[in-house]
């Protein structure tokens, strides 16, 4: 659902794979592997576990039974912080990036988990692999985002839809018409902390190798590479007509992909767990970039008394020659304002994690303090999002959709869908705002003032220089959310001066092969529709169904992005039926096919998961933000009154994991 916009997106760049990419994985025979690849033993370390638990002499032992893994593992002397990884080809970003101008982008191809099962058993890799024994790439870093169903393209196998035959209307027309507009609805209860957590998330699972926009100089195609829109004469935005057209590169196509016998597929860079991946990345092969060397704690630096990501100090010399950019797990940290705060919030949150387990274990190591505050961080993030987040945007439809956990379950593939990340989840989009306030401790607007959305972009030197993070998390959890089912023209008028981020994500869509709306109400259990009249069930007001007459030949041919984004509200949540649909399998099956989600037994202590659900966001915003010390009682929820004294708020303690 967010924002990734930078030239192609701002929220929901999320896409999605399909693993039509043959795998060389190597499953774990949970008989276990040789004596010699699982036994790293250590004199056991007692700790404060309870449980029946009994020690065990190797980690084949815990993998048969892995109920209570965390406790077995560590009476045992079997925690073991650091991954084997010699024996495998790794990806990482600059490896995609430079096989991007090759025409296609290779995927990883294989997994060993048993040579490093113990440290399997109690952290995550990095890329995702070995989550799932026995599927070790299900879920994993750089790989085909699966799909719902077949894809939809003109010939079949790699044309966008329309793109020749132009039956569906431009994108352009489309976004203009039926999804821009000026007017905003705000929702009575939530506030727009709503929408930066969703795009801050929407970077944690997913993130889809683009083309060099560099390749898309004119307005004409440019074959697998560039897709423009034209502008039409009637368009009342003078800047694109001068420019004639919007230039918009394709995704880049996975390797063996876009032929009649094998479909064009893309790539997600991204691990498609709640694990962090927009902080901590997705390879072991990019790590150092964010790590601070083998310590247990995330690189940070010190500028004008606070804490905030590192950047090139050379390259912000004073508050008007400042174009600091933060270097962060995901790369898009700093697209929005909004989002470089959150990520100054999260790696603040990780080492101030990371420093109090260095005082309660002072004899762990580097690697152990890192791989367990990561773990940690990891945990309150997924707490946030099913607790906090997925019951407000889904509304009465949650318990259908997700329902409550019910446990680990190995035959889901978490993978993310295309068709979640490149239509779904970007209705978030919907919910940007023209301006945001940022607010004093005393709820008034700083000095400095607020900021319009355009001014919010690529801007994270507002945060060194005009107050840190404080006023724009204040603001954020003081401004009601505008509901999403239409666009500002910050973003359809002037985004970039150049674009539209309607038209984006219907072209998009499109040369994603992603089935019309009609066919994903099908798979939802809603009845397709033959005339736009029956889409009443759906979508209350005639003139938007009129709009969808005038400009879609049959309802057939309503591109998903824009059949789902104009449906009205489920009962009690933010988007419609089909969004809901399409969200709420992404997200079950992420949290249901995640081993290492924290409620699932063996992954923490009994005692641990018990502090673990303590957490929120409003705590985390008290524990890492700049000085804060009143919060909303829910960081999703528009104060009413006063707010809550963070030292009322409930907070982990982290002595559960001391040894």
């Amino acid at each position: 659902m967010f924002l990734i916009f930078s030239r192609t997106i701002f929220f929901g760049l999320i896409f999605l794979f399909i693993n039509f990419v043959p795998s060389s994985a190597t499953p774990i025979g949970l008989s276990g592997a040789s004596p010699q690849q699982q036994q790293q033993q250590v004199q056991p370390k007692l700790g404060p576990i309870g449980g029946p638990v009994n020690q065990v002499g190797d980690c084949g032992s815990v993998a048969q039974n892995q109920s209570h893994a965390a406790e077995v593992l560590l009476i045992s002397g079997l925690v073991n912080p650091i991954e084997d990884v010699s024996s495998r080809v790794l990806l990482s970003i600059d490896d995609i990036t430079k096989a991007v101008p090759n025409g296609c982008v290779p995927t990883l191809s294989s997994a060993d988990c048993d040579r490093s099962l113990c440290y399997h058993l109690s952290y995550r890799s990095f890329d995702g692999t070995c989550n799932n024994l026995r599927n070790p790439l299900n879920g994993a870093s750089f790989r085909a985002y699966r799909r719902q169903l077949p894809p939809e393209y003109e010939n079949g196998f790699d044309e966008p839809i329309s793109f020749s035959s132009q039956i569906r209307p431009s994108p352009r027309e489309a976004s203009r018409i039926l999804l821009s507009s000026s007017q905003v609805v705000t929702h009575e209860k939530f506030n727009s902390m709503m929408m930066q957590w969703g795009q801050f998330m929407s970077h944690d699972m997913a993130k889809t190798t683009l083309q060099p926009s560099a390749n898309c100089k004119t307005c004409e195609p440019v074959p697998s590479k560039c897709i423009p829109v034209k502008i039409s004469e009637k368009d009342p935005n003078s800047n694109f007509k001068e420019r004639k057209c919007l230039k918009i590169s394709r995704s880049a196509p996975v390797c063996g992909t876009g032929t009649p016998a094998t479909p064009r597929q893309q790539l997600n860079e991204n691990t498609a767990y709640v694990d962090g991946s927009m902080i901590y990345g997705s390879s072991t092969k990019d790590l150092h970039k964010f790590r601070d060397g083998r310590t247990g704690f995330l690189k940070m630096d010190r500028f004008n008394d606070m804490m905030v990501l590192p950047f090139d100090h050379g390259k912000c010399l004073s508050a008007q020659q400042c174009t600091a950019s933060f270097v962060a797990g995901d790369i898009r940290a700093n697209l929005f304002l909004g989002l470089s705060a959150m990520h100054v919030l999260f790696a603040r949150e990780h080492n101030r994690i990371a420093t109090e387990l260095q005082k309660l274990n002072p004899g762990w190591s580097g690697d152990r303090l890192f791989q367990e505050a990561r773990k940690i961080v990891g945990a309150e993030i997924q707490g946030v999002l099913y607790r906090e987040f997925l019951p407000k945007i889904l509304g009465n439809s949650f318990a259908d959709v997700i329902g409550p956990y019910k446990g680990y379950d190995s035959s889901v593939d978490a993978t993310i869908s295309n068709e979640f990340t490149t239509a779904a989840y970007r209705f978030g989009h919907g919910m940007l705002m023209e301006h945001y306030p940022r607010l004093d401790e005393n709820n008034q607007e700083i000095a400095d003032g607020g900021f319009n959305f355009g001014d919010g972009v690529f801007k994270s030197n507002k945060i060194i220089f005009e107050g840190g993070i404080d006023p724009i998390l204040r603001g954020f959890w003081s401004t009601a959310v505008k509901r999403p089912h239409r666009m500002t023209p910050s973003i359809t008028e002037r985004m970039f001066g150049s674009t539209d981020l309607g038209s984006l994500n219907i072209m998009r869509g499109r040369e994603h092969g992603i089935p019309s709306y009609n066919t994903i109400r099908k798979l939802c259990g809603i009845p397709a529709v033959k005339t736009f009249e029956e889409l009443k069930d759906q979508i209350l007001d005639t003139n938007i169904r009129q709009a969808l007459a005038r400009n879609y030949p049959s309802p057939d041919e309503i591109d998903l992005y824009v059949g789902a984004m104009v449906e009205d509200p489920v009962v009690g949540g933010l988007v419609g039926s089909t969004l809901a649909c399409v969200i709420g399998d992404q997200f079950k099956r992420t949290r249901d096919g995640d081993r290492f989600y924290f409620e699932n037994p063996g992954i923490f202590t009994t005692a641990q998961v018990a502090e673990l659900k303590k957490s929120s966001l409003a705590r985390i915003f008290c524990d890492s933000g700049d000085r804060i010390t009143q919060v909303p009682g829910d960081a999703f929820t528009l104060p009413q009154g006063n707010l809550v004294p963070c030292s009322k708020l409930p907070s982990i303690d982290l002595s559960k994991w001391k040894e």
